[in-house]
């Protein structure tokens, strides 16, 4: 029995480090779909990327608690590549769209709240992807809609990528100009 504890703790580890270099765009693409293959992660899925932002440092305890308020389920990813913001990788099924998107993203903001209190949480997402290999894509873009959003959209404590508009593009100018817009 401690030798299957042990074997799921490097499962989870491998596929940690598997999603964490897929995020960070680490991996060639035969590397993808080996290391896939090998973790038994499906490749042909809709996936969309949420970055959640707390005002404390992230530990083990904050990765846990976000991983028990989505249920635990497998299929879904939670990790971290810094210590500020939380990373999941959400499996989709094929009728969730935008509007789901954001049901999901408040859900996660009201169980945030009640867990951590009077805790600032931010939460960005990117667009849906079809494939493993764009899983970065949508975290860019995820990232990109928090950056933004912390300019444009200050008072929203949700920001999907697909409403920056033009501030998408402002935000290529020097952050005082930015600021400035």
């Amino acid at each position: 029995l401690a030798s299957s504890a042990a074997s799921d703790v490097y499962k989870r580890q491998d596929k940690d480090n598997f999603i964490k270099n897929l995020l960070l765009d680490n991996l060639l693409l035969v590397d993808i779909y080996n290391r896939a293959k090998k973790l038994h992660i499906d490749t042909e899925v809709r996936r969309v990327i949420f970055i959640i932002e707390t005002s404390h440092e992230k530990d083990s305890a904050a990765l846990d608690n976000v991983r028990n308020l989505l249920g635990g389920k497998s299929r879904d990813f939670v990790t971290a590549v810094d210590e500020k913001n939380i990373i999941v990788v959400k499996e989709l099924s094929e009728k969730d769209g935008n509007k789901e998107l954001e049901k999901m993203a408040k859900d996660m903001l009201d169980q945030l709240r009640s867990e951590g209190g009077d805790e600032q949480v931010h939460i960005a997402y990117g667009t849906i992807v079809n494939d493993i290999k764009e899983v970065s894509k949508s975290y860019k873009e995820a990232k990109l809609a928090l950056d933004v959003g912390k300019i444009f959209f200050s008072e929203k404590d949700i920001v999907a990528y697909t409403t920056l508009g033009i501030g998408r593009l402002i935000y290529q100018l020097p952050i005082p100009l930015c600021k400035m817009f």
